[in-house]
């Protein structure tokens, strides 16, 4: 288990992401370093830490540089990612470590960092894992709950093939997701844009399906909505 030490630059945020393979060669840093290099030209990889199959947490970017993870929102973070891409193939050893790691941070902050899912800023939906459930996170993504390592309601790959939607966003991605929803009983009008009606029903979707009610339609939303 990797041991953190707090580094000398600000920090307010961690942000969670996922390797995008099951391919048990791409299980290891060195490997998410060299598509990082070798592959995208950046100085490094982009995650400060990378969780195994098997739980071992290896250590990437140095702590004190500003990950390359997620675009637009680098300054201030820590970047973790686990090795995996369908949501059934991450294994307990890893969430164990995620909750582990992640606790150890948020001691080092008194509680005072949040985390979120890369999905929370991009449209991909990544990570694909419950990691809300899993670390025990709020609406605003403080640890304040109890951690779930043996997440029961695991999300559907095919979450993982549809896009992170969030307030503004238009088209037929958005065109299902009013469908979906009016499947479910809530009524918004299908039109393909994601306005304040359709953010409401997501949100009271959200609520009833013991979802955090952020309004982002990511891969549990997704899941729950395709149940």
């Amino acid at each position: 288990m990797a041991t953190f030490r707090r580094p000398t630059r600000d920090i307010d945020r961690v942000f969670l992401h996922c390797s995008a393979s099951d391919v048990s060669a791409h299980d290891d840093v060195s490997v998410m370093r060299d598509w990082h290099v070798n592959g995208n030209g950046w100085s490094d990889v982009g995650y400060h830490y990378f969780i195994r199959k098997d739980g071992k947490v290896q250590e990437g970017r140095p702590l004190e540089k500003t990950p390359a993870a997620q675009r637009g929102h680098n300054a201030g973070t820590i970047a973790i990612c686990c090795h995996g891409l369908k949501v059934q193939n991450f294994t307990q050893a890893q969430y164990q470590s995620l909750v582990d790691l992640c606790g150890e941070i948020n001691r080092a902050y008194d509680g005072e960092i949040t985390f979120h899912g890369h999905c929370e800023v991009s449209r991909k939906a990544c990570p694909v894992y419950p990691y809300q459930e899993v670390l025990g996170l709020d609406e605003e993504g403080y640890m304040n709950k109890e951690p779930n390592t043996s997440p029961s309601d695991q999300t559907d790959e095919v979450a993982a093939d549809l896009p992170t939607l969030r307030l503004m966003a238009r088209g037929e991605s958005v065109r299902t997701l009013q469908s979906a929803l009016r499947s479910k009983g809530h009524r918004v009008a299908v039109d393909g844009i994601f306005g304040r009606g359709t953010l409401e029903a997501v949100k009271s979707f959200q609520r009833s399906s013991g979802l955090s009610a952020d309004g982002i339609v990511g891969a549990r939303t997704w899941a729950a909505l395709n149940a």
